[in-house]
């Protein structure tokens, strides 16, 4: 069989599952994308996945964005043209797709890049049973007759010894205005299907401003900032708008 001169034969098996994640991360780092590939059992070949990588790029199917914003080595996002050979394999989603305007924005890199960090401590100890990304809640919100109230930045299964528990995990870099925090509290208000929503923040000064904002909020609602949580994971010290001295987290997941 021929191909056309540069041409890309696509591998469904591990292109699209890489495709797949940097779409749902909104923005990786290179480093974080093989560890993101590697615990999802897509990958254990570092010299394998660098290839892969350049085949994808060379297509255009991903993009490198300018800067490297700390991560260490470049950052990626996808094309509208990953989006679309993603639909091509049946990975559509309501939120973002190749008829998207726009595809995620610059400004959101930081946000997405501690989000990786924070899965990746999870894998890293074995605690992730499963990761829900934005993307994914937001497309599940737009078709589901029991949405979720809020597009939850992932909703996170970890396992406590031989069970499962679950919740919904919200990263806060910056502060919001108070009509912001105001739509935020309703939806919270109105969360009938999460029995936990994790906050965690770029630093103290968020973290109680944060506390705070959503004290009236009638739901299990924990605070802790990011930095701890990926060190401690399920044992961070977290606080409740009912316990200013800390509960491990753990201790509230059902």
């Amino acid at each position: 069989m021929r191909y056309a001169k540069n041409s890309v034969v696509v591998q469904a098996e591990r292109d699209i599952p890489l495709l797949r994640q940097v779409r749902n991360s909104k923005f990786v780092s290179h480093i974080q994308l093989f560890e993101l590939m590697r615990f999802g059992g897509w990958e254990s070949s570092r010299d394998s996945f660098n290839w892969r990588v350049r085949r994808l790029l060379k297509a255009r199917f991903l993009s490198v964005c300018d800067g490297s914003f700390g991560a260490g080595t470049v950052v990626y996002r996808i094309s509208r043209e990953g989006v679309a050979l993603l639909e091509y394999h049946g990975q559509f989603t309501t939120v973002m797709h190749s008829k998207t305007e726009h595809l995620p924005h610059i400004s959101h890199v930081f946000h997405s890049l501690e989000l990786n960090r924070i899965q990746l401590a999870l894998a890293a100890q074995n605690l992730l049973a499963d990761w829900q990304s934005e993307i994914e809640i937001a497309s599940f919100n737009t078709i589901s007759g029991t949405p979720y109230q809020k597009d939850y930045d992932a909703i996170v299964d970890v396992w406590i010894g031989d069970r499962k528990a679950r919740f919904a995990l919200e990263y806060e870099n910056s502060l919001k205005s108070y009509r912001q925090y105001d739509r935020i509290k309703d939806a919270l208000q109105m969360e009938r299907q999460i029995a936990c929503i994790l906050y965690l923040t770029s630093g103290m000064e968020v973290l109680l401003h944060l506390v705070q904002e959503l004290r009236e909020v009638p739901r299990m609602l924990a605070f802790a900032d990011a930095a701890s949580f990926r060190r401690t994971l399920l044992e961070t010290k977290v606080l409740t708008s009912g316990n200013l001295h800390g509960t491990e987290l753990r201790e509230l997941l059902p």
